[in-house]
């Protein structure tokens, strides 16, 4: 009989067990959500393939909407790059509006998929976008197509862009292009690397005759997206109202145990060094092991002087973060202007400055 009795009761928990775990809802995960749907619409996309031409592109330009998220958009262009057709080059050229920088490099990656006149062009325009990593992506893809028509915009960019890899990386793309021996690795000691830039450019004065050569069209960001209606808190108390900030503002999202956050971070503390006056920058450290102490403590010993917030999940679900660094520079009107993923230099956030104030 007593044994009876504990079946029975045992029966009856496992039964009340099962119907909380079938009544049971989860709190849904906002970017298990995110990455489902950003999943979803890749699938979609890839599938656009068996589709008529012409609604393949009704299709993927429906997709390079910006209330696609920044994947979704950056896996169309990789779509578009792939067929040969008019309106596909029209829509690589939208594309370099966005304020994305994914977006616009996947367009400096994919171009070489296009008829070569068509690539060239259009990465010869590349050439001249405010982002370093997009400037160094066509460089690599006009090294391979190796036209000499892209000599003077590389010679320009080599004359003009105080980046050193964007130097070198130009130096290695101009001696593929004309075969000239001028050349330093990037391991030289500095003296040798300027020598080999002045002798590429000593070389220009005498040879540029000989070459057609085709100037960029900058094609630069406008498509624009109102930043999320938050307001953060910085360490000392400040609110910070991304719609309403006082000037425009640059948001960097970042922790102090990221290598390419920290990397990034002298470019940033010169921005704020130099441009305070124009521009607001506000660190946002995610994941922060020490709290807000250590982020302080960090802070002090590396001179980081502009503000700092801590993040937390109702930011990063509102900008849809999906690792750091990861920077957003909005406007006085409270607009994402640029959009930057990974880590960026000081002449990109300074270009971009300049657009904003244009």
């Amino acid at each position: 009989m007593r044994r009876r009795i504990l079946w029975a009761g045992l029966a009856a928990l496992v039964g009340a067990a099962v119907v909380v775990r079938l009544l049971y809802q989860p709190p849904e995960d906002a970017h298990e959500r995110t990455h489902a749907e950003e999943a979803q619409a890749q699938a979609a996309i890839e599938s656009l393939a068996q589709l008529p031409l012409q609604q393949q592109l009704r299709e993927l330009e429906r997709y390079l909407d910006l209330q696609s998220p920044i994947a979704v958009r950056t896996a169309a262009v990789e779509a578009i790059a792939r067929i040969d057709a008019p309106k596909a080059r029209a829509l690589l050229r939208e594309a370099l509006r966005d304020f994305a920088s994914p977006v616009r490099t996947r367009v400096a990656e994919m171009a070489t998929r296009q008829p070569r006149e068509d690539a060239l062009e259009l990465l010869i325009d590349c050439l001249a976008d405010h982002d370093t990593e997009a400037r160094q992506t066509a460089i690599n893809a006009l090294q391979q197509i190796r036209d000499r028509r892209a000599v003077g915009a590389l010679i320009a960019l080599l004359r003009d862009d105080p980046n050193e890899q964007t130097q070198q990386m130009a130096m290695g793309a101009l001696r593929a292009i004309t075969g000239q021996p001028f050349y330093a690795r990037y391991t030289d000691p500095p003296d040798k690397r300027r020598q080999a830039r002045q002798a590429w450019l000593r070389w220009w004065a005498t040879a540029q005759g000989q070459f057609v050569a085709l100037q960029p069209k900058p094609i630069h960001p406008a498509h624009t997206q109102d930043a999320p209606d938050l307001t953060l808190r910085t360490l000392e108390g400040e609110p910070i109202a991304l719609r309403r900030p006082p000037k425009p503002l640059l948001l960097n999202f970042w922790g102090t145990w990221c290598g390419g956050c920290q990397q990034e971070l002298p470019h940033l503390i010169a921005l704020h060094q130099r441009y305070g006056d124009r521009v607001q920058v506000v660190g946002v450290a995610f994941d922060e092991p020490d709290g807000e102490q250590g982020l302080r403590k960090f802070c002090a010993e590396k001179g980081i002087r502009y503000p700092q917030a801590m993040g937390d999940e109702r930011l990063r679900n509102a900008f849809d973060l999906h690792g750091v660094p990861q920077t957003v520079l909005i406007d006085a009107q409270g607009r994402i202007r640029f959009w930057w993923v990974g880590a960026r230099d000081l002449g990109t956030l300074e270009r971009a400055l300049k657009l904003l104030q244009e």
